[in-house]
């Protein structure tokens, strides 16, 4: 399965869409992956579209499209050791 139909499956086609790039893609389910091996696949997913206070209250979907998936992952690090 490719992360965009594994992504497309937890977050729904549309918000998977609206990630225009493969590369945005990839990211945004790697962050998804890496926060559902703890804390489960749903709390990743609302992590993914909630606001995050490290992104400026950006949710993480919306730094990765801005092109900031370093950020977002240095988010979902700090959300993991918090």
């Amino acid at each position: 399965m490719t992360a965009t139909h594994a992504l497309a499956e937890v977050l729904g086609v549309n918000v998977t869409d609206w990630l225009n790039t493969d590369e945005h893609r990839d990211q945004a389910h790697a962050l998804h992956q890496l926060i559902a091996d703890r804390e489960g696949p749903y709390i990743a997913a609302a992590w993914l579209i909630g606001m995050n206070p490290h992104l400026g209250d950006d949710a993480p979907l919306q730094a990765i499209r801005n092109g900031c998936g370093v950020d977002a992952r240095s988010a979902a690090h700090a959300y993991l050791n918090d």
